[in-house]
């Protein structure tokens, strides 16, 4: 009798852990919380770090490390290639218990998903709306992890900041002015953000405005000449840096760009690394530092 109880116990015990996760690609089953995490996204390696969840294994770390910056990655982690191919064989070596990827990497669904289960979750797609997304995901990955109080937490604690932020902004009456946001791709041409991207939906959770209106692709943002800026000469222009030396050294050889209303009135500012597709932490870094380039602090 005792034996069938310790049983019955037993087999309750695994039912309690058990969990199913619904994701992009389907769903996948855990008898346990994952302890070995390995994330191939950046916004889903940000995203996981904010939970104060460790990770066994990252995409291109250094490269995490140089423009996502933030939250840290912990001291050990092993690199597992690029984001684009990742080291298959070192994935199997590992073990993981979960391996997190976007829908970007969906044609390595299977084969990854022989390694460990894999979950696939997307912040910048067709319905261009990453906080919401980013938030989705938040919560999704805080049910993964048992982590769902932490996750409301950093989502309350982003809107909060760029609530706080805006008003900010505000009420140094620098909002007048439209923001226009800039990555240059040399010194004729650039990706400018709007719609779908994270500097505008952060900027519209301010109460700011986004001076371009053009279309973008689902990574929200238009590929444009920088003839183009001529349209939007009365903005705050951002530039998402940081600039090289000889990037900066071009901008100011170049009499369009000298010609330009925004340069003429101390206009432009540059913002230091940031990931432009990253999730919550990434706006809320976003919202700092607009906030500290507009107020001048």
């Amino acid at each position: 009798m005792k034996r069938l109880f310790f049983i019955l116990m037993s087999l309750f015990s695994l039912q309690t852990y058990a969990l199913d996760i619904k994701h992009e690609m389907g769903v996948a089953s855990f008898e346990t919380t994952p302890k070995n995490v390995v994330a191939l996204d950046w916004a889903l390696t940000e995203t996981v770090l904010s939970l104060d969840v460790k990770l066994q294994g990252v995409a291109d770390v250094k490269g995490y490390q140089q423009w996502v910056v933030e939250p840290a990655l912990n001291q050990i982690v092993t690199d597992v290639g690029s984001r684009r191919e990742p080291n298959i064989e070192l994935l199997s070596e590992l073990k993981p218990d979960v391996i997190l990827i976007s829908n970007h990497m969906a044609a390595a669904y299977q084969q990854l998903n022989k390694i460990a289960p894999v979950l696939v979750f997307t912040i910048y797609n067709e319905h261009k709306q990453p906080l919401q997304s980013a938030e989705s995901i938040t919560r999704s990955l805080g049910v993964l992890f048992d982590k769902q109080q932490r996750a409301e937490q950093v989502i309350s604690e982003t809107q909060q900041i760029l609530r706080a932020n805006g008003d900010r902004v505000k009420a140094r009456n620098n909002s007048t002015k439209s923001l226009l946001f800039a990555r240059f791709i040399n010194d004729k041409t650039l990706r400018i953000h709007s719609q779908g991207s994270l500097a505008d939906a952060t900027i519209m959770a301010m109460g700011l405005k986004n001076d371009w209106q053009e279309p973008t692709n689902l990574w929200g943002f238009t590929t444009s000449g920088i003839e183009k800026l001529a349209e939007h000469q009365q903005s705050n222009v951002m530039i998402f840096g940081p600039l090289k030396p000889e990037e900066r050294q071009a901008l100011q050889n170049s009499p369009l760009w000298q010609a330009m209303a925004f340069t003429r009135s101390d206009s432009v500012y540059e913002l230091p690394a940031i990931w432009t597709f990253g999730g919550l932490i990434a706006a809320q870094r976003f919202s700092h530092n607009i906030t500290e380039q507009l107020i001048g602090q």
